[in-house]
């Protein structure tokens, strides 16, 4: 419920601000079923938390099995593996919006894992930097904190020259 309720509002809002940005026409897109979508969602995270993956696979499958095989086919395997836009960029957009909600953990791992994916450190900081535009002292106190966590260095990357 949690997805229904947290989830979708944010994706509605956000969809809302990207069509006022960037008006178009969205297609559908039908690639793959369940079985393709669990594959490239198992090899896409496996890049994206690299040793880290087992350990994550085994948290979220206690937090809920549904949830960690949501996670793998539906996040992974059928969103972020889609056409349309690199890794690193689906990446860098992870840590944009968990930067702007203060979701400090989950940055860790995606600052990290826009790393593995080929971002530069530049923009990493970009992405960390756009998703603060509007955030308050939590927000950056959470986003330096996983900065230091995933990086081992202090830096503030809501700074112009982190």
């Amino acid at each position: 419920m949690l997805m229904l309720h947290a989830g979708y509002p944010a994706a509605l809002e956000g969809a809302r601000v990207l069509l006022e940005e960037w008006p178009g026409r969205a297609r559908r897109r039908r690639e793959g079923g369940p079985a393709d979508w669990t594959r490239r969602g198992e090899r896409l995270c496996a890049r994206v938390y690299g040793a880290a993956y087992a350990k994550l696979r085994s948290n979220v499958a206690r937090l809920h099995p549904d949830l960690a095989a949501w996670m793998i086919e539906q996040g992974y395997g059928r969103v972020l593996t889609r056409s349309g836009l690199s890794g690193p960029a689906r990446e860098l957009i992870a840590v944009t919006v968990l930067a702007a909600g203060g979701w400090e953990r989950q940055l860790v791992s995606h600052l990290l894992g826009a790393a593995r994916l080929g971002a530069t450190p530049a923009e990493i900081r970009r992405a960390c930097r756009a998703g603060l535009a509007g955030g308050d002292r939590s927000e950056r106190a959470a986003t330096s904190r996983a900065w230091r966590t995933a990086f081992g260095r202090p830096v503030d990357p809501s700074t112009p020259h982190a």
